[in-house]
């Protein structure tokens, strides 16, 4: 079967290599061997026009189109299926990611889509490429939405794979691995102080047991782990044949089992692999100890950021989170001054969420040593359990989602332009103070990189806008 995989040129700026396609191919090529021709367009790194995107369409002439989809850039994905059908009425169109999981009957609704894929995609669509080429039923597919007779059937949520050590590393011969190293118009990595271009992303672990409420549940309310030896081998795999020389670890919580986290660090420092290493999606401050920073630091750590969210008790309760803040703000301290830049990721517009409360967030962040703080402004998304309970309490939730820098949708009790503002002066009190800049400048590597990042927080402080 001839397969176009595609990732949306939606102005996001920040395009590390499309692993989440890449582990489609090296599962495919497992699963259905010698069966599939697989081609990947990166929108997002490649920032091809629409024309460029029928094009390729035209060339590949494919049986099947699966877009990965975030929520906020669904139009664009929408748009892209559109353009398969355009030319190929009869192919077969599927979306997954955040987007086909938690709105799939909202996506159904777009009469070129076919399919939508709830959840880990990679069983879910080998079974879809099964019962395509053998013109077999999908109703007993799990993790798969479709519409019957006109009508959208749900669908369950995907079968997690219970050993992710069989899933094979992800296909990076699949796409031009050499210009994801070259500086562009987007950034390399989720690290937004990458110190060298040869940098990749790894997961290690799939899942999160916690009950964060705003979250999305792509992988499961479980953590499944990667063996340490199995991530050690991507690891030198990635150095000897493709020169990395930077890894970030963009598991959902990478500390949640830290003896294991220790013994990836000292995999690393015993290899002797003189890598720089970042964990930029938010580690679990509480489950962190300074035996864990030591060994990250010694194994190539520059940059660790942790998930705050909000400086609030009642609020980490209701949304689930339940962070000790004040480990939190201790295990901070101890990484700042491990000489590692330290960033924090903050929310505010919680529901029925102050403008006091807004202040404790603030005041938290601005009271740590942190070297770098994103305050985002509250995104319910659709089909999560924060977003479930805002429609029951009768919430308007008819939102245009664009970024985490506008009001989407106000479950607050402080106005959208008050919302605003307030994050305005957040990242003006934070970054505008010598000592905190002084702090950045040495823990930075990368000092055009640094240069880069204040302009967009500038443009963010003064504008208000994230791009």
């Amino acid at each position: 079967m001839k397969i176009l995989f595609l990732r949306p040129n939606s102005g996001i700026p920040v395009a590390p290599p499309p692993i989440g396609l890449m582990y489609l191919v090296g599962y495919l090529r497992k699963a259905r061997p010698g069966k599939d021709q697989i081609t990947v367009l990166d929108g997002r790194s490649e920032l091809p026009s629409e024309d460029q995107v029928f094009e390729t369409v035209k060339r590949v002439q494919p049986d099947l189109v699966g877009v990965t989809s975030f929520t906020m850039e669904n139009r664009t994905a929408h748009r892209y299926v559109e353009l398969a059908k355009q030319y190929r009425k009869d192919c077969a169109t599927v979306i997954g990611g955040p987007y086909g999981t938690s709105d799939a009957a909202e996506a159904l609704n777009d009469p070129n889509l076919d399919f939508s894929v709830r959840g880990e995609g990679e069983a879910t669509l080998t079974g879809l490429l099964d019962a395509l080429d053998t013109g077999a039923s999908v109703a007993s597919l799990n993790g798969l939405a479709y519409r019957n007779n006109g009508t959208v059937v749900a669908g369950t949520f995907a079968d997690l794979i219970e050993d992710i050590n069989e899933i094979p590393y992800p296909a990076w011969d699949a796409i031009n691995l050499e210009s994801y190293f070259i500086p562009g118009k987007v950034r390399r990595l989720t690290n937004p102080i990458q110190a060298n271009l040869r940098g990749m992303s790894i997961f290690s672990t799939r899942g999160c047991p916690y009950q964060c409420t705003y979250c999305h549940n792509l992988f499961g309310k479980r953590l499944r782990k990667r063996s340490v030896e199995n991530v050690l081998g991507e690891i030198r795999w990635l150095i000897e044949d493709f020169k990395v020389e930077e890894i970030e670890f963009i598991d959902d919580v990478f500390n949640l089992d830290r003896p294991r986290a220790k013994a990836i660090c000292d995999g690393i420092i015993n290899a002797g692999w003189k890598l720089g290493l970042s964990f930029p999606n938010g580690l679990r401050a509480d489950q962190m100890d300074e035996e864990l920073v030591d060994k990250m630091k010694q194994a190539g750590a520059y940059r660790i950021n942790y998930a705050v969210e909000s400086g609030t008790l009642r609020v980490q309760k209701m949304i689930k989170k339940n962070l000790n803040l004040e480990r939190a703000h201790e295990i901070i301290d101890y990484t700042a001054d491990k000489g590692i830049s330290t960033g924090g990721f903050f929310m505010i517009g919680f529901r029925d969420e102050t403008e006091d409360e807004v202040w404790n967030t603030i005041n938290f962040a601005l009271k740590t040593k942190l070297h770098t703080a994103s305050f985002f402004i509250l995104t319910p998304f659709p089909n999560t359990p924060m977003y479930e309970e805002a429609l029951a309490l009768g919430y308007d939730m008819t939102a245009i989602y664009s970024d985490y820098g506008a009001v989407s949708a106000n479950l607050s009790k402080v106005s959208n332009q008050k919302l605003e503002q307030l994050r305005k002066i957040a990242f003006r009190k934070f970054y505008f103070n010598l000592r905190r800049i002084g702090s950045i400048f040495r823990t930075t590597p990368n000092k055009w990189v640094l240069f880069k990042n204040f302009l967009r927080t500038a443009r963010i402080t003064f504008l208000g806008k994230e791009f």
